[in-house]
């Protein structure tokens, strides 16, 4: 069967399941959305946004910026790709905000350092969301200037990028790491949000239920692409191909195993360098971040659900519940400073910092 002929059969007007970034499709991340919604209205200045490739981070600006485009006292711009040179946020200004008539005829057109005073003239008495994807490939010296324009006008900046961009400013930028008040992490989505992609994607193409997919077909799709919203929409896309070359209008739980085999992306390894002073002593630690600790300098470079099986998954109701966790750990000992993470494939491993480590030495 030819792949359209399959689309009609479903009541599909096009194929659900491309790579297109829409915000009227977005799924999932609830709690980091309020919490930027939250910093957006109470005119907080930086949000940083990380996660690592796939996990939706473009579309969750997007999203962003549609909710606020209607905002009579905020104008909304979304940049793809930041500026790698502290001069080339002059030309960025001038297309959010472009010379007026008079301006061009006195040739009053801004440099690096009297931009502040360009954009406040511009802004008057509202507010710019400035929405920077990608920001990880950015320089140091770029995003001190872009700090210095938050501080100097009524700016509100949500940045987003891969984990490693946070260590960067964390090294190497303690002033703007001082500005960052709100920090959200993306990390996947469950599996009652990655059912909801699929349904809400199949309804936009003009479908009216999950069909041709079962509910096991979901759990397995979930369960080969750890939530990854890019990874599913990719794994969906192959297994309807596959089951209009034979003509397969149920796509179960099997099917999806049979047919799920596809090459590993490749995601560059994220090191981490940056190692903060530990604010709580070890000894002094909630019993479960210490036995996190223990599992560690035992094994390291685990992930979350290696973790989670170590401390024992049975004392937990689910086996979610238990990584939901350790997650919630790991976090709280990354900004003790006490583990560090890399990400290796699609997935983030844990190890003692050299200091924790000599810790467990000593003892």
């Amino acid at each position: 069967m030819k792949i359209n002929e399959y689309f009609v059969k479903f009541g599909w007007r096009r194929n659900p399941f491309t790579l297109v970034v829409s915000p009227e499709i977005f799924i999932g991340y609830k709690e980091q959305r309020e919490a930027i919604i939250s910093h957006v209205n109470e005119e907080q200045k930086i949000c940083l946004i990380s996660g690592p490739t796939g996990a939706g981070k473009t579309t969750l600006l997007l999203w962003i910026n549609e909710y606020f485009k209607n905002s009579k006292e905020l104008k909304t711009y979304y940049i793809p790709k930041p500026p790698k040179k502290p001069k080339e946020f002059v030309q960025l200004f001038l297309n959010i905000f472009p010379l007026n008539i008079i301006e061009k005829l006195l040739r009053k057109r801004p440099n690096l350092f009297t931009l502040p005073d360009y954009v406040r003239s511009k802004l008057k008495n509202s507010k710019l969301l400035l929405l920077i994807d990608e920001a990880h490939e950015t320089t140091k010296d770029a995003l001190e200037w872009l700090r210095v324009l938050v501080d100097q006008t009524n700016i509100i900046l949500v940045i987003a990028g891969l984990p490693n961009l946070e260590y960067k400013i964390k090294e190497k930028l303690e002033t703007f790491d001082q500005r960052i008040t709100t920090r959200v992490f993306l990390d996947h989505l469950s599996e009652k949000e990655t059912y909801e992609l699929i349904l809400k994607r199949i309804q936009w193409a003009g479908g009216n239920s999950i069909a041709p997919f079962t509910e096991q077909a979901v759990k397995e799709i979930y369960l080969k692409t750890n939530g990854f919203p890019r990874e599913v929409l990719k794994l969906c896309d192959k297994l309807i191909h596959e089951a209009a070359k034979k003509d397969i209008e149920i796509i179960d739980g099997e099917f999806v195993k049979q047919y799920s085999e596809f090459k590993e992306t490749k995601f560059e390894e994220i090191k981490v360098s940056f190692e903060p002073k530990p604010r709580t002593e070890i000894k002094d630690l909630p019993a479960k971040q210490r036995r996190v600790l223990e599992i560690l300098s035992k094994h390291p470079w685990l992930t979350p659900s290696q973790i989670a099986e170590k401390l024992g998954v049975e004392k937990y109701k689910t086996h979610h519940h238990a990584i939901r966790s350790v997650n919630n750990i790991l976090k709280r000992l990354l900004m003790e400073g006490y583990v560090q993470r890399e990400a290796r494939g699609k997935a983030f491993v844990y190890s003692l910092t050299p200091r924790a480590r000599a810790y467990f030495v000593e003892a």
